[in-house]
């Protein structure tokens, strides 16, 4: 197996992979939350009101934890801010579902998004297709296996 040095320290291939990978994503979160600031959301929030969107029945906060790669209580913690803005309700059952405020922004938003990643693979040189094709999608790139789950 090959190894590379850096800063006088030896880097396996794999390890190097991944933190080009978590660079690049931060450039990419970095980029997209910027563009989505204009209409007063993260990246981040985007992306659960999206997940939750999909989903005409709602989510539970199990399903919506899982599909963000994150833990129960960060899912409650930070899903919250967007019940306060009235983008989300959450049910009785305890399932979360998109408001019509809350589509209207995804709406708004997707446009936002798509132009800030097609910029941002632009100057990547990445292929957005390739991309999808080597890491799956939102649900199917997250795991998160951890305390509180």
């Amino acid at each position: 197996m090959s190894e590379e040095t850096i800063a006088g320290s030896a880097v396996e291939p794999s390890l190097e992979a991944a933190l080009a990978l978590a660079a690049a994503t931060s450039s990419l979160d970095t980029a997209i939350g910027t563009a989505l600031s204009r209409v007063g959301l993260s990246f981040a929030d985007f992306r659960r009101l999206r997940i939750i969107g999909a989903q005409s029945q709602g989510l539970t906060r199990e399903d919506l934890a899982e599909a963000m790669g994150e833990t129960r209580s960060e899912t409650i913690r930070s899903s919250g801010p967007l019940v306060k803005l009235g983008w989300l309700f959450r049910q009785e059952s305890g399932e979360f579902v998109l408001t019509d405020s809350g589509r209207h922004l995804v709406d708004q938003a997707e446009g936002i998004a798509e132009k800030a990643a097609e910029r941002w693979f632009t100057n990547s040189g990445l292929s957005p297709t390739g991309v999808v094709a080597s890491v799956g999608s939102d649900r199917s790139a997250h795991t998160h296996t951890g305390p509180g789950q």
